[in-house]
């Protein structure tokens, strides 16, 4: 559940970083640089003696989160919804950590009342849809998208998630149309070349796919797949020495990055800052 972790983890230090600047006792811990344990600390003190702040239960819920025990975290977020039924982020959390646990059901019950809470945003409806996309139930993802963009038009992460649907299942022309539709706002993901690279490799239109693989490379020099996927193209316009160059590259990154891949996946992009 690599997607998750990573966006609990954000969430983490967008919720303790927004509490900290609302709460000035937060900056009398100056001497430990609000270090998470020195939160965790702090926020435990405020749900002394019975209290339901909202903000202590749901922060402790993301920090337990990080710190790797799902059953505190869970129990903290729980009590978020329980107590505070109309705040949208608790039942955002919740979802995530539902699906981080493997309670999909859970998880699209929440996000869902996460979306219905705050309607103007599209973060848990795009979250749902991130969710949909890792458990490939793709037709799911798309719809759930789609939403997203019905809140936002201009929202860069419910295309790419959109993309990456079509990519996985295959439908590369609805690819190459929702990357349009989507540059048409002027908007651009990380390592968008590397898509529009392999889609038209898939497609066979292998001139094209050298163009954005190069593309890809001029930026991405020490990631391991650019380079395999322009070796590949190499080979197949009959460059072998240019091949083996690339592959020779590629195999050196991942000697020296074990868990660099050379094949593409959804975490490429999704674990890119976009």
């Amino acid at each position: 559940m690599v997607l998750n972790a990573v966006i609990v983890a954000q969430s983490v230090n967008d919720s303790i970083n927004k509490t900290i600047e609302q709460r000035n006792l937060l900056n009398q811990i100056a001497d430990e640089e609000n270090s998470l344990e020195s939160v965790r600390k702090y926020y435990e003190k405020v749900l002394e003696d019975g209290s339901t702040d909202y903000e202590a239960l749901t922060n402790l819920g993301v920090i337990w989160q990080q710190k790797g025990d799902l059953e505190k975290s869970l129990g903290y977020f729980e009590k978020a919804v329980k107590f505070h039924p109309q705040k949208a982020r608790a039942y955002h959390n919740l979802g995530i950590l539902n699906s981080i646990i493997g309670n999909l059901d859970e998880a699209v019950v929440n996000l869902n009342k996460a979306t219905e809470l705050d309607s103007t945003s599209p973060n848990s409806i795009r979250q749902l849809g991130i969710i949909y996309l890792q458990n490939e139930k793709l037709n799911e993802a798309i719809e759930s998208f789609n939403r997203a963009l019905r809140i936002d038009n201009k929202d860069t992460e419910s295309y790419l998630g959109k993309s990456l649907a079509y990519w996985m299942l295959k439908d590369y022309n609805k690819v190459l149309a929702v990357i349009s539709e989507m540059q048409s706002f002027g908007l651009r993901f990380n390592r968008m070349e590397l898509l529009l690279a392999d889609v038209h490799f898939k497609k066979k239109n292998y001139e094209t796919a050298m163009k954005y693989a190069k593309l890809d490379e001029e930026k991405n020099s020490s990631k391991a797949e650019g380079h395999y996927l322009l070796g590949v193209l190499y080979e197949i316009s009959g460059e072998k020495e240019k091949a083996e160059l690339e592959f020779e590259e590629a195999t050196a990154i991942k000697q020296q990055n074990p868990e660099a891949s050379l094949e593409l996946s959804i975490n490429i992009f999704f674990n890119a800052e976009i």
